[in-house]
């Protein structure tokens, strides 16, 4: 089985539709039999799935994507492992064990616990149901936006409540901002400078 971890400067990369660099691993009955780093030279969505489909790639693990580049590479029957952050070879590690789901890896302030980023990182009903405040915390007890195992509120998005619609939406190409406009995931932005797809600060 071989899986890509995109990554820079010894860290996943924060957003995959912009990185350019991927830890390919290739692995058997969780040893590593295989391992090359291989270069994304191009930006077009379809340019770099068909690139992880010549490598032969199974699984992709990620910082944040967006929809389209998501659906575009699973429609190749490639599943994605989004919206981690971390040291590069620790990720590989706990991939190679079947650990990734700890919240130690979760990229802050871009989704909700590993469990839920599984089974669907774009839940439209999900989010809708959090943001109308019909949502249940880990302790399953209403109260609007869920909460964190130490208590502490969480937003839509599994970032800080304190992000809240204050926040602001980021180009990691260009540095771009913007508001933050309520109910539209940053993610689900193009900037409007450069058309890469933004994130949330």
């Amino acid at each position: 089985m071989k899986a890509a971890f995109a990554h820079w400067d010894n860290r996943i990369a924060p957003v995959f539709d912009t990185a350019r660099k991927i830890f390919v691993v290739e692995a058997d009955l969780e040893q590593v039999i295989g391992e090359t780093h291989e270069t994304l030279t191009e930006d077009m969505p379809i340019r770099k799935a068909l690139r992880l489909v010549e490598l032969g790639i199974c699984t992709l693990v990620c910082g944040a994507i967006s929809r389209p580049l998501y659906e575009l590479i699973t429609a190749y029957g490639i599943r994605v492992i989004p919206f981690l952050a971390g040291d590069l070879r620790e990720v590989v590690q706990a991939w190679l064990h079947n650990d990734l789901e700890r919240d130690t890896f979760d990229m802050p302030g871009c989704c909700g616990s590993g469990r839920g980023r599984r089974r669907g990182i774009f839940s439209t009903n999900k989010e809708e149901y959090e943001m109308n405040g019909n949502g249940t915390n880990r302790t399953g007890k209403g109260g609007g936006q869920g909460q964190s195992r130490s208590g502490q509120k969480r937003g839509r998005m599994g970032g800080p409540l304190a992000a809240g619609d204050a926040g602001t939406c980021f180009c990691p190409k260009c540095g771009h901002r913007e508001p933050h406009e309520r109910g539209v995931p940053c993610m689900q932005k193009q900037c409007p400078k450069c058309g890469t797809a933004m994130t949330r600060e």
